[in-house]
């Protein structure tokens, strides 16, 4: 049933790059020049299948929670309450060590931010390029307001004077929201997206925008107007992309935790780069309100942390219904996990073999060893077959492209000087979708969601590699246009799309690193709403395998 391939598609940079970019922005040109890269694509076949169930526009979880793999059925006998667990082995850069010494008064909120803003005068800092923009004074006040909380014995919670980054998508009090680029956006904007404003309510320290692949077309960080963002294992491969000025910041100790969006793997992609913790949560778990909203249907607010517990913190602070996002009004009530070694008898996690192993060797290994210590946790783990894993990545693509295009209009065609040749030559090759491509697309959605319901109903998650690649390096040549590698975006995709376009939650956890020292990610993806079953059994496992610190590694406390 496996019918997943690896695209064969050039691999363009500079002058050919340029050339093909201008060609596929000239109509006539682009209708001869596209037919062979889109069957190349995959997307000649695609349009000669047929799905005959009816559209859906965006995922819909309704009947779900009838399904008898419930959370609650899960991990019977498991105390919940209103505060998280601890984790043992956790490093002591994680949010509860910060908290203690805050509540100690040993380091106060304003010594933090004053260490984050003499570090920026780092050269490694620089160099790692994780953030594009700062609001020194605004953080200083929040600082003092945090310092002046604990010195009261009225601090919010744990998240209380903890430093966060914010990927620019989204939007902050006080600064421009750009999603990567220079013109989208106009001026400082006077409300934060709710998201934003729930980890503020929770005491959480903004201190800058993360950088992010442009437009958050692109999984490798390519950026015009502010170049990418480096690895913190090392500084000469990607961060990943489109969140990772998110990843690079919490992987190097800048911040604990921060807020990314993934509308293709742009939270677990960097998250498995820089190896840390990146959560998907269901759609509309997180409200997207406040989001540069140039993609609705795919893109799912989430955050990225170094512990299993500093993102679940981040995740409850910020989940929850918002009259903002209709979206988000359809959820059930937000469980909170508690996290910690258990065993997980009664689990069941199933994974595709083909699927799994069809990623690079190293990565393979890596992650077979993760459905190891899940089964010496009690875990079961089950050989399991998804169908028609093509057809669900076309319609992926088909799908976040036009929304993209639609979603930029006409600010796109008065800007496209603004974005590199790399991102024009996708935009220009996704003009040549049709209505007809975009409605059966919505078609192959609703029979993937249709498949994902049946297949949990006999397991409990799906398990695999976060991405299929480690970390490319970064072409210093290719700077600043980028480089045309869809053959490797998809290979860097092949466990990401499916949780987007079904809107299904999904966790990338580290999971050790190849003998080159990069990072590689392990995934888990399981049904709607059930973010808490994910980061308890991620919990269950954390500090089996030893964390690799980064070259580029600061602490502010």
């Amino acid at each position: 049933m496996y019918d997943l391939t690896s695209a064969s598609l050039p691999v363009l940079a500079n002058t050919p790059l340029r050339v093909l970019r201008w060609c596929m922005e000239q109509t006539i040109l682009r209708r001869l020049i596209a037919p062979g890269l889109l069957k190349s694509a995959g997307v000649a076949t695609y349009r000669a299948s047929h799905d005959s169930i009816g559209a859906m526009v965006e995922p819909d979880m309704s009947g779900w929670e009838l399904l008898p793999m419930a959370m609650q059925d899960v991990l019977p006998g498991v105390p919940r309450g209103e505060t998280l667990g601890f984790s043992e082995g956790t490093p002591s850069r994680d949010i509860a060590s910060l908290h203690a010494q805050y509540v100690a008064g040993s380091i106060t909120p304003t010594a933090v931010a004053q260490a984050w803003i003499a570090l920026r005068l780092d050269p490694q800092y620089r160099r790692l390029n994780a953030f594009i923009a700062y609001d020194d004074a605004q953080l200083l006040r929040d600082a003092a307001a945090s310092t002046n909380r604990y010195a009261q014995g009225t601090a919010l919670g744990e998240l209380d004077g903890i430093p966060a980054s914010i990927k620019d998508e989204f939007s902050v009090e006080g600064y421009r929201t750009g999603g990567g680029t220079s013109f989208i956006g106009v001026g400082k904007t006077f409300q934060d997206a709710t998201a934003v404003a729930r980890l503020r309510a929770a005491g959480a320290l903004i201190v800058g925008k993360g950088q992010m692949h442009e437009i958050g077309l692109g999984v490798v960080g390519t950026n015009l107007t502010y170049g990418p963002a480096r690895n913190p294992h090392q500084s000469a491969h990607t961060a990943g992309g489109s969140s990772g000025g998110a990843a690079a910041a919490v992987a190097s100790g800048m911040v604990h935790i921060a807020l990314g969006a993934d509308g293709g793997g742009s939270i677990r992609v960097p998250a498995a780069f820089c190896g840390v913790y990146g959560l998907k949560p269901t759609y509309g778990r997180i409200s997207s309100f406040g989001s540069a909203g140039v993609v609705w249907s795919m893109s799912h607010p989430g955050p990225i942390a170094a512990t299993v517990r500093d993102t679940a913190l981040a995740y409850v602070a910020m989940a929850g219904a918002d009259e903002a996002d209709a979206a988000s009004l359809r959820q059930p009530e937000v469980v909170v996990p508690k996290i910690g070694k258990r065993s997980l008898t009664g689990v069941r996690i199933g994974y595709m073999p083909a699927w799994f192993s069809h990623a690079d060797e190293e990565i393979v290994a890596r992650c077979t060893e993760q459905l190891t210590l899940l089964r010496e946790a009690g875990a079961t783990i089950v050989e399991i077959e998804i169908p028609n894993l093509e057809a669900a990545r076309v319609a992926h693509t088909i799908i976040i492209t036009t929304e993209m295009l639609h979603g930029l209009g006409d600010t796109l065609i008065r800007n496209q000087a603004g974005l590199t040749d790399e991102t024009r030559l996708s935009l220009a090759l996704a003009r040549e979708f049709t209505s007809a491509d975009i409605a059966h697309a919505q078609q192959t959605r609703a029979s993937c969601i249709a498949s994902l319901r049946t297949l949990f109903q006999s397991v409990h998650c799906i398990a695999s590699p976060t991405s299929g690649l480690v970390a490319p390096p970064i072409v210093d040549t290719t700077l600043p246009q980028g480089m045309s590698d869809l053959g490797s975006t998809f290979e860097i995709m092949r466990y990401a799309f499916l949780a987007n376009l079904s809107g299904l939650p999904a966790l990338s956890m580290p999971a050790g690193t190849t003998e080159a020292g990069l990072p590689i990610g392990f995934q888990l993806m399981a049904g709607p709403w059930q973010e808490a079953l994910l980061l308890e059994i991620a919990g269950a496992i954390e500090g089996q395998r030893p964390q690799q610190q980064p070259a580029h590694f600061f602490r502010l406390h």
